[in-house]
């Protein structure tokens, strides 16, 4: 056969395999359409099938703010970083609910229900209202339908109002398959205590795919609803005892892919709403662009070496403009010579405006290809942070340019540079280029919040205002930090610090903290100074004194081992402490103490001390720790908290201790617990910071567990610059 022949027939035949593998392709998406098989073409199919591998059916919520449909949970829940708040009306109730999505497969939630109509015996003449009940519930997903491209059910296991009265507590377990195919998923769960028995749901979006964007979001739910609401047991509200259906059904609605809205008919007998919103905060990269951080630097480029060309002193200012440039403060340039006498530069830096460590290394990247001299083999960054230095980055200078010439990139420069424990030059072998002081001041605006639930006085208390920051260094590297504040709204001012109901025993070494959020007028809520040393081999101390808090002032001291590359870390921290009194800035030596509603008053000479286990799990972005010794109160134990960190900066924490303080609640031994988060402030800024503003709260605020505030945390510094 002619060759021309054969090739022809070769062309032609990989034309209609190339065409039969395209409608093949098309026809398992129930298409089947005409390819002519150029460029445009291949485009548009990867874009098709993308989008519909990335498909994702949302999530919707119940009426507690669970992965759900109306009063049934579901095994689906939210992305990561997701937290999200919420009022619904459940007649004969008007719930309050918080959601976070600590980890892809764990969902915490809790809700504050009012029970309309139902006076509370003892708190509702003073003003307290109708009768109230928090609780915490957690869901953890086994296996979720996403894990299988929605081919299998996910699974999932839960239970409600573990924490609190738990009058409405719950535990099951549901498995929720998605029909992707017709935008529906349908759930089968088993429950005991409240959810009794078999439960299940539905929710539909029918106009899913329609061209009219603003039908996209609607759902249509309906549920099997399993709690045994005519059992007083069970139910204890007395309105909430009809039941004319099991089943539930409605409607919801997300508004700008941020707000849920739902009305639904429950119990065959009432009417019910909510209103949620929702944000990913943890992976947030901020509500507003990062318009004006710098590019990394890019010029000029000055690597002449040093000499009468480039004299040191020319070169230490390129240097300083070029890191000021970058959000950094250059402190120290020093130079030395080996006996070779090759030079290494040492420079000290601080870093006030980058939160990930990864982002502070890109931009110190940049800036060593562009301006050190070509005859320095070796450059010594020394990071500080708070007066004293943390850790090192030995770049090699070769690679270095490598890295700027485009031959290596930063995956390879970060393990040609490793992080080094602080090795400080020798002061004989080294000159001096370049120092300048630290800052003497610096103004900082931070928002005030106290805030109470379940107050005799009512349900909500609280206390807004600002605070106005002035920290800086005096003496080189002695650390101070200021704080005034001051309250703009308040209703805490009928509020005393005794519980009605269960006055705690132990000496009142935090509540009567109302007393100390009641003042008027400008408040120092905090003045000390705290000098810090790194001693070398991951080993650090620190010093403070001052007034550390609203209650409490003295001295403190800490020692901390903390290694480069560890994810361990092991310390001790001591403390003396006095009472401030109400007003003002000076310190009492009594303290009240009830026996039954008696007051009485005693000597009181604080003191607390700790030995502190941490762990950090990197793959989890989890930080463990282990606080065991003495609490302010005179109780001895261990308090044990878990933090989880998001790539926005975003920080929730969770806290139990347990003591031998025996505080008593409802006639039941209580412990202390809670919540805290801390958050970068920058995500409202147009650029980078690495301020944060953090906020706490326990189940109860009880005496038992109670420690000060002490200054700065050693743990806290560093790791926020290894992060």
């Amino acid at each position: 056969m002619p060759d021309g022949f054969v090739n022809f027939m070769n062309n032609i035949l990989r034309l209609f395999y190339r065409f039969l593998i395209v409608q093949l392709l098309f026809a398992a998406a129930g298409h089947c359409v005409y390819i002519s098989g150029n460029l445009f073409t291949d485009m548009m199919i990867v874009d098709y099938w993308n989008r519909r591998i990335n498909d994702r059916l949302p999530v919707t919520y119940n009426h507690f703010l669970q992965g759900g449909y109306l009063n049934m949970p579901s095994a689906r829940m939210g992305e990561e970083g997701e937290i999200g708040i919420g009022y619904s009306a459940v007649p004969p109730y008007r719930n309050y609910n918080l959601r976070c999505q600590l980890i892809d497969r764990l969902e915490v939630s809790g809700s504050y229900r009012v029970f309309v109509g139902v006076d509370d015996p003892i708190l509702t003449p003073l003003g307290f209202g109708d009768l109230s009940d928090k609780g915490v519930n957690v869901k953890l997903s086994l296996f979720s339908p996403e894990d299988s491209g929605y081919n299998l059910p996910g699974v999932a296991v839960g239970i409600d109002d573990f924490l609190g009265t738990q009058s409405f507590k719950a535990k099951y377990l549901v498995l929720t398959q998605v029909f992707l195919d017709y935008d529906l998923e349908a759930t089968l769960g088993y429950g005991a205590q409240r959810l009794k028995g078999f439960f299940g749901g539905i929710s539909w979006m029918p106009f899913r795919r329609c061209p009219w964007p603003y039908l996209n979001s609607l759902s249509i739910v309906a549920e099997y609803d399993a709690v045994r609401y005519k059992n007083p047991e069970v139910e204890k509200h007395p309105k909430g005892r009809i039941k004319k259906s099991p089943i539930n059904m409605g409607v919801k609605y997300r508004l700008w892919d941020s707000i849920d809205l739902s009305a639904a008919y429950v119990r065959g007998d009432a009417w019910a709403f909510s209103a949620s919103t929702y944000y990913n905060l943890g992976n947030t990269k901020g509500f507003l662009p990062k318009i004006d951080d710098p590019l990394p630097y890019k010029a000029p480029v000055n690597q002449e070496p040093l000499g009468w060309r480039r004299p040191e002193d020319v070169f230490a200012l390129d240097l300083l403009y070029g890191l000021q440039g970058q959000g950094f403060d250059l402190l120290e340039l020093c130079i030395s010579y080996n006996p070779c006498n090759e030079k290494t530069l040492y420079a000290q830096i601080t870093n006030t405006t980058y939160m990930n460590e990864c982002e502070t290394r890109n931009r110190l990247n940049h800036i060593f290809a562009a301006v050190i001299p070509s005859d320095i083999l070796q450059v010594v960054a020394v990071m500080q942070s708070e007066g004293f230095p943390i850790q090192e980055y030995h770049y090699d200078m070769e690679y270095v340019r490598e890295y700027g010439n485009h031959m290596i990139g930063a995956p390879e420069l970060r393990v040609l540079t490793p992080m080094c424990e602080v090795d400080p030059p020798d002061p004989c072998l080294a000159e001096c280029l370049f120092r300048q002081r630290r800052d003497l001041w610096n103004v900082e605006i931070f928002p005030k919040a106290h805030t109470f639930f379940g107050s005799a006085k009512g349900k909500f208390k609280y206390a807004f205002g600002v605070n106005l920051g002035l920290n800086g260094y005096i003496f080189e590297d002695l650390y101070y930090s200021i704080r005034l504040g001051y309250l703009f709204v308040s209703n805490l001012h009928h509020l005393h610090g005794v519980d009605r109901l269960n006055p705690s025993q132990l000496p009142n070494v935090r509540t009567d903290i109302v007393n100390y959020y009641c003042q008027r007028g400008i408040t120092v809520d905090e003045a000390f100074v705290q000098k810090t040393w790194n001693l070398g081999k991951g080993l650090y101390t620190t010093v403070a004194a001052g007034l550390f808090e609203e209650e409490y002032g003295g001295v403190a001291s800490e020692c901390l081992y903390y290694p480069v590359n560890s994810c361990f870390a092991v310390g001790f921290e001591a403390a003396i402490l006095r009472k401030r009194t109400v007003s003002g800035i000076g310190f009492t030596n009594r303290i009240r103490q009830l026996h039954g509603f008696v007051p009485s008053y005693h000597h009181f000479r604080g003191s607390q001390y700790f030995l502190d286990m941490y762990y950090e799990w990197r793959e989890a972005k989890l930080d463990f720790k282990v606080m065991l010794g003495k609490f302010l109160a005179g109780d001895r134990g261990a308090r044990f908290e878990v933090a989880r960190y998001f790539p926005s900066g975003l920080i929730v924490s969770l806290w139990y201790t347990a003591t031998n303080g025996r505080d008593h609640i409802n006639g039941k031994d209580y412990q202390d617990k809670g919540v805290a988060f801390s958050m970068p402030l920058d995500i409202f800024y147009t650029y980078s910071d690495v301020s944060r503003w953090g906020y706490g709260m326990s189940a109860w605020l009880r005496d038992v567990g109670v420690t000060s505030a002490t200054g700065l945390k050693l743990y806290e510094q560093i790791r926020e610059q290894r992060n």
